[in-house]
């Protein structure tokens, strides 16, 4: 086939699919418990792909992904991840894989934003970003107007139920400190 603008393939679910691209600032946007997410993969393509915008101080409750690797590459930022018994310090340009199935949290380390590149192989996540996001057409929501309980819940139903709490500015400076080369 010479003709690129035409080719088509058949997805597993067995819809037509297109080549398709997202340009940057392109794909539906969401606040998610106060983060900015663009979904920047097209409906219907694999792997999905998640940009996410984590301000400073900012962290992700203890869960866990019962279908899914929660895998990122981090474009932006340092982050303190604790996954099981293992820590890890990833800075920009740094690929992460979190294993299906092993609690884990993160916080952003220092004054700028995190930004992640999450690939998922499956759509659960994205479907509890759906679930609780707000369309960031609207302005950001206020933190103490957002129901965490309420969006826990539905974390759990959608296959990341959340374990415990956040990991605490303290661990993420130790865990920096601790894997920080001199």
């Amino acid at each position: 086939m010479t003709n690129l603008e035409t080719a088509t393939t058949t997805h597993p679910t067995g819809a037509a699919r297109r080549a398709a691209k997202t340009a940057l600032g392109e794909g539906p946007a969401y606040w998610f418990y106060g983060d900015l997410v663009v979904i920047r993969s097209p409906d219907g393509a694999d792997p999905i792909i998640i940009e996410h915008h984590v301000g400073p101080g900012g962290a992700a409750p203890l869960h866990i992904h019962v279908d899914l690797d929660d895998s990122f590459f981090l474009a932006a930022g340092e982050l303190a991840v604790r996954c099981g018994d293992q820590t890890l310090l990833a800075h920009a340009g740094d690929y992460v894989s979190l294993p299906e199935g092993i609690p884990h949290t993160l916080r952003v380390v220092g004054d700028g934003e995190a930004v992640l590149l999450q690939t998922h192989a499956t759509a659960s996540f994205l479907n509890f970003i759906k679930a609780v996001g707000i369309p960031a057409s609207a302005p950001r929501p206020d933190m103490a107007t957002l129901d965490f309980a309420a969006m826990n819940a539905v974390a759990g139903e959608t296959g990341q139920p959340v374990v415990g709490p956040p990991m605490s500015a303290d661990e993420a400076l130790a865990i920096a400190a601790a894997l920080t080369t001199p």
